[in-house]
C-alpha cells in the first residue's frame, strides 16, 4: 500500500487519554502520548508525564505523516519504572517524527511503514539499556509498548510486552495484539486451559520489554480503519482486573471519548485498582463529518 495523501481516505482521529494511580500503587509508573506526528516532535495534545492522575485530548487527520498514539507501563525499583516508561514514549515519538515526516514518508508498502515503525522502537530499547546500564538505582528497568501509526485508512501497530490495543467498531471489540506473557504462551503451547489462566498468580509475567534484551522483536499488527472505529490502548492495570466482554459492554453504552475512557477505569477501581491504569481512545472520523 502506497501512502498517497490526494487519494488516501480522507479521515480524522479524535482522542482522549488517561493514566491514574489507581488504589493500591503510590506512584503512577505508566507513560502514555498521542500527537500529529507532523506537528513537531512535541506534538499536539501530547502529555509523557502522568504523575498521579492526567487527561489528554486532541484531534488530527490521517493525512501524512499520520497520527501517533501509545501506552507503556513501567517496571523497576526506585522510580525507575516509570523513567523507562517515559523515555519509551519520548524517544519512539522523536524517531518516528524524524523518520517520517511528511516528505519521507515509506512508500514501498506496508513493509516499509512497519521496518519504519519497529527501527523507532528498537532504538526506544537501545537508548533504556543504556540508561540502566550506565545508572545503578536504574538497572535493569524496563517498560511495556503498545502503539499505533494511524495513516490514511490503514493503523499500524507496534507491540511489545502485555499492553493492548482494541478495536471497536459496531458494537463488537476485537483485540489486536497477542499478549507477550508467559500465561498466553502457555495458554498458546497448550499448558494450561484458559481456566486455568484466569488462576494463576504469575498473569504479569511478561517475556520481553523496551530495556530488558540487546535483541528485541517487535510485533507488528494491521488494521484497516474506518470511520466510525474506536481505537483503545490500555495498559495492564485495565485488562487485568476487566475482562473483554464487560470491556466491550462498556463501551457500547457510548458518550463522549472522555465519559467512555472514566467507565473503564472506575470499572478497574471498582475491581480493586491494583496497578496503575492507563488508556486511550481514538475515535475514527470522516473529515467533512468532523467539520460539521
Amino acid at each position: 500500500m502506497t501512502i498517497d495523501s490526494n487519494t488516501a481516505p480522507r479521515l480524522r482521529l479524535t482522542w482522549h487519554g488517561r493514566s491514574v494511580v489507581g488504589c493500591v500503587r503510590k506512584n503512577n509508573e505508566d507513560s502514555l502520548w498521542a500527537g500529529n506526528l507532523g506537528a513537531g516532535a512535541k506534538g499536539a495534545g501530547s502529555t509523557d508525564e502522568p504523575e498521579h492522575d492526567a487527561a489528554m485530548d486532541g484531534a488530527g487527520a490521517l493525512t501524512p505523516p499520520g497520527v501517533l498514539l501509545m501506552v507503556a507501563d513501567g517496571m523497576g525499583g526506585a522510580k525507575a519504572g516509570e523513567v523507562a516508561s517515559g523515555m519509551a514514549v519520548q524517544i519512539v515519538r522523536e524517531e518516528m517524527h524524524e523518520r517520517s515526516g511528511a516528505d519521507g514518508i515509506p512508500e514501498a508498502g506496508d513493509e516499509a511503514l512497519g521496518d519504519t515503525f519497529s527501527r523507532a522502537v528498537e532504538r526506544g530499547n537501545e537508548l533504556i539499556r543504556a540508561e540502566g546500564a550506565s545508572n545503578p538505582s536504574r538497572q535493569g528497568m524496563g517498560t511495556t509498548l503498545t502503539a499505533v501509526w494511524a495513516l490514511g485508512g490503514q493503523g499500524t501497530i507496534a507491540h511489545v510486552g502485555d499492553s493492548r490495543a482494541y478495536l471497536f467498531r459496531k458494537g463488537n471489540l476485537a483485540k489486536l495484539t497477542k499478549d507477550q506473557s508467559l500465561v498466553e504462551k502457555l495458554l498458546e503451547d497448550k499448558i494450561i486451559s484458559p481456566e486455568e489462566a484466569q488462576r494463576m498468580g504469575a498473569r504479569n509475567i511478561i517475556l520481553q520489554a523496551l530495556g530488558s534484551e540487546e535483541e528485541l522483536e517487535v510485533a507488528l499488527y494491521r488494521t484497516e480503519l474506518r470511520a466510525g472505529d474506536t481505537l483503545i490502548l490500555c495498559t495492564d492495570g485495565l485488562t487485568g482486573v476487566v475482562e473483554d466482554p464487560d470491556l466491550e459492554e462498556s463501551l457500547r453504552q457510548g458518550g463522549s471519548l472522555a465519559e467512555m475512557a472514566q467507565r473503564l477505569i472506575k470499572a478497574a477501581e471498582d475491581g480493586g485498582g491494583p496497578d496503575n491504569i492507563t488508556v486511550i481512545l481514538g475515535r475514527v472520523e470522516n473529515e467533512h463529518q468532523a467539520a460539521s
